[in-house]
């Protein structure tokens, strides 16, 4: 057979692979596949192609449809083999081995997004109608070129340290500007770009944030992490709506009374106590008081106009202060050690609650919030997710590292997407058959032998069973899901031959437990999985469980009789001080 015959044959064979997968003119093609050409999508008549960890790829596309193409962590090398005149959107972020690259022939291009590339040179971006550019990551520190780019609205220079922003007082045109963790010292440059309406400069830790105050547009400001412990410079900036002024050094936020727009706030680790003054803030919708153990948070229950509300890591344990928010609809509580839930049960209008964290072994309070569609209860005590059963519009749930077996209540959430049960050992997964909108699955560490009950989720997209006891791995009958299966006791791997052809074996990845890659079935063409070979490798492994095992049940013995000496030394501290108060009545 000719190589022009054997070009034909991929092209067809490619083109009924993937016509099925086309919605609304949309291909999406991920988790290294082996691509040797691009010939087969002119067939297709797609306008977004995205190509998503697709190694060895020969950039050979000739045609007039697509309008965007997304080539993202991959080992993209250059872009000379492709001639899309009609392309709008570019985005070739995470290609590390991208090369010097010519963007100039795309003429309709309107949004490139090189992010992450380190190597690429954007000294001539002739780009008239460039309106988007996203260069995050680069190490670029000479922008001089892009006095060409009249047109430009957004621009994201996020992690390029050394970076001369003196340029930018020429894009006149700009709205939106990202410039965090750029070790700036100035943003005088600045100050000429009256249409910004968003600036980020977090993380820009030696800054003076001076010149913002001339900025008198701005709508969205992002000043985390400048070690700024003034923000009086923000009373003019009165059309502001979102500002992020977390970790940092401040100890009054009296200004914000003059910022009555405000509809999102963020005062996540800052050094206030006192939060009465947003009680005048009417149009406040999102609130971030992460990490202040020391506010008062009793004004809260005044501010019902609150939708979002994020309290992580506050020391809490009563929060009665929220039952009056009757429009909460987003709530964060994790990390509040022996959190008393009960007030939960009023706020019937939530539709996302994180309570990890807590200490917590009774969720009967959750039984009302049925219109929750997202629930994150990991890191908990809790035996019993039976409370559950009226939950049924939830897509996504946590409940990994708590002491739940039996989870049968799941069978009636035919909604959920997302489903993360790691760290629960001995739990019955028969019912996880009835979930066959999954997508995303995680079993790690639940003492599995066996994953029969999974063939059925056939929508499954990733699924991770390591560190397990399984012997034998039923393959899921999907082209793209990942699978992760390090820290078992596979031998038996016949199906793998039955379901997965050379592409879909590299979804199949098998660690060492010291993370290094032990058998990864991918890009090869040939590749070693007989049963002895395996059984040869996991017989070490078995080996290291059984070990880590002995390991971890000796530590788990270690720390109960820790907690039993402090017990003791705790009561007998008590005693002591009973004596001495006694001997103190007497004298």
């Amino acid at each position: 057979m000719n190589q022009q015959s054997e070009q034909a044959e991929y092209n067809q064979s490619m083109i009924q692979k993937f016509k099925n997968k086309i919605h609304n003119g949309e291909l999406q093609i991920k988790n290294s596949m082996k691509l040797t050409s691009l010939e087969f999508l002119q067939d297709l008549q797609i306008h977004k192609l995205q190509l998503r960890q697709c190694n060895n790829i020969i950039p050979l596309l000739k045609t007039s449809f697509i309008k965007e193409l997304i080539v993202q962590d991959s080992d993209l090398r250059n872009l000379d083999g492709f001639v899309l005149e009609n392309l709008e959107v570019l985005n070739v972020s995470g290609n590390e081995k991208l090369g010097n690259c010519s963007f100039e022939r795309f003429k309709q291009l309107q949004q490139l997004i090189i992010s992450c590339t380190y190597r690429t040179d954007i000294s001539k971006l002739l780009l008239p109608n460039l309106r988007i550019l996203k260069l995050c990551l680069n190490q670029i520190e000479d922008i001089t070129s892009f006095s060409n780019l009249v047109n430009l609205e957004v621009l994201d220079l996020s992690n390029n340290e050394g970076l001369d922003i003196n340029p930018l007082q020429q894009l006149k045109q700009l709205r939106i500007l990202k410039l965090s963790e750029c070790n700036l010292e100035t943003i005088k440059a600045l100050e000429l770009l009256t249409n910004l309406v968003e600036l980020d400069v977090s993380g820009n830790q030696k800054i003076d944030l001076t010149s913002v105050q001339l900025l008198v547009h701005l709508k969205q400001l992002n000043i985390s992490e400048t070690n700024t412990n003034n923000i009086d410079i923000l009373q003019q900036l009165n059309r502001l709506e979102e500002i992020n002024i977390s970790y940092n050094e401040i100890y009054n936020i009296n200004v914000l009374k003059y910022l009555l727009n405000l509809t999102t706030l963020n005062l996540t680790q800052i050094n206030v106590n006192n939060i009465e003054i947003l009680l005048q803030l009417k149009h406040l919708k999102e609130l971030d008081l992460s990490e202040n153990p020391d506010i008062n948070f009793k004004p809260l229950q005044k501010m019902d106009q609150l939708q979002k509300l994020l309290l992580r890591n506050n020391k809490l344990r009563n929060i009665s202060f929220l039952i009056g928010l009757v429009n909460l609809e987003c709530l964060q509580l994790s990390f509040n050690i022996k959190l008393d839930i009960s007030p939960l049960q009023y706020l019937v209008n939530l539709i996302k609650l994180n309570i990890s964290q807590c200490e917590i072994n009774d969720i009967s309070y959750l039984q009302t919030l049925v219109n929750l569609e997202v629930l994150e209860i990991y890191s908990n005590k809790i035996q019993n997710i039976q409370h559950l059963q009226n939950l049924v519009k939830l897509t996504y749930l946590n409940i990994s590292q708590n002491q739940v077996k039996d989870i049968s209540v799941l069978k009636q959430f035919k909604c959920l997407k997302t489903l993360q049960l790691s760290n629960s050992l001995g739990v019955d997964i028969t019912h996880l058959q009835y979930l066959t909108q999954l997508t995303y699955l995680t079993l790690v560490n639940c003492g599995l032998h066996e994953i029969s009950a999974l063939r059925s989720l056939v929508n499954l997209e990733y699924l991770n069973i390591s560190a397990n006891n399984i012997y034998y791995f039923y393959p899921i009958r999907v082209l793209d899901v990942e699978v992760y299966v390090k820290d078992n006791l596979i031998v038996e791997t016949s199906d793998f031959f039955t379901f997965f052809d050379v592409q879909d074996k590299s979804k199949l990845i098998d660690r060492r437990p010291d993370e290094q890659q032990i058998l990864l079935i991918s890009k090869m063409k040939t590749v070693d999985t007989t049963t002895s070979t395996i059984r040869d490798i996991n017989n070490k492994r078995k080996n290291y469980l059984s070990m880590k095992y002995n390991v971890e049940n000796t530590l788990i013995c270690l720390q109960e009789r820790q907690h039993d000496i402090v017990l003791s030394l705790t009561n007998k501290t008590v005693q002591l001080y009973s004596l001495l108060d006694k001997q103190e009545q007497y004298q």
